[in-house]
């Protein structure tokens, strides 16, 4: 306690002779010992229902001589960092703090009937009386000041005691609604935050982070707003003090806010790396393209190369490019940067520049299939200003068997797809290989 004296001391450059909390649950405030030394003003914290070190029934006191000062004293907030760290924090499970005040007050209506502390009243709500507050401190720009007509006696010194108290405002109920396309609205749940922050997109990631947001299954976050009729939208982080409470008496007089939302189908990612789209490769995947992608020294999502693909890569114009990808798997019965384009899977406003897929290995599966872009392309999926260039490179371990080549797909629709394709021979295949592109861009692979 030594210590903490000496800091406030030099700190503020008045003679705060202490500044306490009950840290110590057998410890005692010598006032009379303070008293004696020149203390003539307390300043008492109290928690209000509120923790201090997370210990109950604390209160702050400080001591001052303020005697000789003239036009007051500013005071120190409980967390000012010249008290150090620990026993001086102040916390309530479930409020935020609005701030400190001089005065409160049970607080009641008009006809004097107890109110809770969301304004209701108690007979209606069940719950306790709450409070209504005045004199909002600001520790940067009041002071405290002494009542000239008070004299002091340095034997007797005459101690004024002001108590500050913390007003509490409960986290405030946030209900979420989804609104669909034809207007139906549903609930989705109820969130208790001391705030609301928008769901971000990560630059890390390109995953959405819906930070208080709850989840729909199969769906992923578009706009929020603050009426159902969606004509209010939600751009900014809506925090209790600022947004729905009245620091002028620290209350506040609301307890739940709508939240209507509306959802894309599928669950989407913003792609800016080649990592980004790595990281997030799924067969069911929604990718909105922020960058062109150069493939130079990544990979590929494996998943996508012999997997069925139903998602939807929307690609703004942008390019993806030097990807390098080889089938080499005897099971496989599909293969190409997609093994299937599944009913559904979409592919928009995309170029695939110097892209080669090597066919190393043919399937022993009837009926497989293999192109540059897809294994199959099924009907119903929908490809539109899309561009490829690139090379379907056939390798010497590619055995004839009952499968079917083609350069952009093996089988199914290209509509949609511009591209320039060069069939060749893979450049560890013996001589005794021919590739032949037939009129309807199937490839036939003869061994002598």
């Amino acid at each position: 306690m030594k210590q903490m004296r000496k800091i406030l001391i030099f700190t503020v450059a008045l003679l705060i002779l202490l500044s306490f909390t009950a840290c110590s649950d057998n410890w005692e405030a010598p006032y009379a010992s303070l008293e004696a030394q020149g203390g003539t003003v307390r300043v008492r914290f109290d928690a209000n229902g509120g923790l201090f070190a997370g210990t109950k029934d604390v209160s702050i006191v400080d001591v001052y001589d303020i005697s000789q000062v003239y036009g007051g004293v500013y005071l120190l907030s409980p967390d000012d960092p010249i008290r150090g760290s620990g026993c001086f924090s102040v916390t309530r499970n479930g409020y935020f703090l609005a701030g400190w005040y001089t005065q409160r007050q049970l607080r009641v209506n008009e006809s004097g009937q107890p109110l809770d502390e969301f304004g209701v009243l108690c007979s209606e709500s069940g719950r306790e009386q709450g409070y209504t507050y005045s004199g909002l401190w600001n520790f940067g720009s009041d002071k405290l000041q002494l009542d000239s007509s008070i004299g002091y006696d340095s034997e007797t010194p005459t101690t004024l005691t002001m108590t500050l108290y913390a007003a509490w405002i409960p986290y405030i109920n946030y209900d979420f609604y989804s609104v669909s396309e034809s207007g139906d609205v549903q609930f989705i749940q109820r969130v208790q935050a001391v705030q609301l922050e928008l769901p971000q997109w990560s630059e890390k990631t390109g995953k959405l982070n819906l930070n208080s947001f709850p989840s729909v299954d199969g769906a992923t976050f578009d706009a929020a707003f603050l009426d159902e009729a969606l004509t209010q939208p939600l751009d900014d982080t809506l925090t209790g003090s600022e947004s729905y409470v009245d620091l002028e008496t620290g209350t506040i007089n609301v307890e739940s806010v709508n939240i209507y939302t509306t959802w894309m189908d599928g669950i989407w990612f913003k792609i800016s790396s080649p990592e980004q789209f790595l990281s997030n490769g799924r067969l069911d995947g929604n990718y909105l393209l922020e960058s062109d992608l150069d493939f130079t020294n990544a990979v590929w999502p494996p998943a996508l190369v012999k997997g069925k693909f139903s998602g939807t890569i929307q690609g703004n114009g942008h390019t993806i490019s030097n990807l390098n990808v080889v089938q080499a798997d005897n099971s496989q019965i599909y293969g190409g940067l997609f093994g299937t384009l599944e009913a559904g899977a979409v592919i928009q406003d995309l170029t695939f520049e110097n892209v080669t897929f090597t066919i190393q290995a043919g399937s022993r599966m009837q009926g497989a299939a293999f192109g540059l872009l897809a294994g199959s392309v099924a009907s119903g999926a929908e490809l539109s200003n899309v561009h490829i260039t690139g090379a379907l490179l056939i390798s010497k371990n590619c055995y004839p068997s009952d499968y079917t080549i083609g350069l952009l797909c093996g089988s199914g629709s290209t509509d949609g797809v511009n591209y320039t394709i060069d069939c060749l021979v893979a450049e560890d295949t013996a001589d005794n290989i021919t590739v032949v592109v037939n009129d309807d861009d199937t490839v036939t692979v003869t061994f002598h």
